[in-house]
């Protein structure tokens, strides 16, 4: 039997009362991704669990306190999480050069990181 499955990353689909899915720009001199539209999310830190990181990730570059999360998938090495459930005021960190509340039907609109619109999709089944 495989050991535990490890994660390197998780990541969270935050949606608003209105279903809109918070979006992050990343910076144009990002190492993952630049310039492009993704959830917020990073990197799990040695002997954090994924559901900790994507807490903490959310704060870090959102200023936003998740009140609950719920596990959505994994994917490859990351864990997806969607929450509905959120305060505070948005204040992007130094990662990101802007943030939206985007609805699904606008997600084309924007240059997003692969997978984006799916993985929202499937946050928005889960809460039906």
């Amino acid at each position: 039997m495989e050991g535990k499955k490890k994660f390197k990353a998780a990541m969270v689909v935050v949606l608003n009362s209105d279903e809109e899915t918070l979006l992050l720009k990343r910076s144009g001199d990002s190492n993952w991704m630049p310039g492009k539209w993704a959830l917020p999310g990073g990197h799990i830190e040695k002997g954090e669990r994924p559901k900790d990181a994507a807490i903490r990730e959310t704060k870090e570059e959102t200023n936003l306190n998740l009140n609950g999360i719920n596990k959505l998938e994994e994917r490859d090495q990351v864990m997806i999480y969607y929450s509905m459930s959120h305060s505070g005021d948005i204040k992007i960190d130094f990662e990101h050069t802007d943030w939206a509340w985007v609805s699904y039907d606008k997600l084309d609109i924007y240059d997003t990181t692969p997978n984006l619109k799916y993985t929202v999709k499937l946050a928005l089944e889960e809460i039906k």
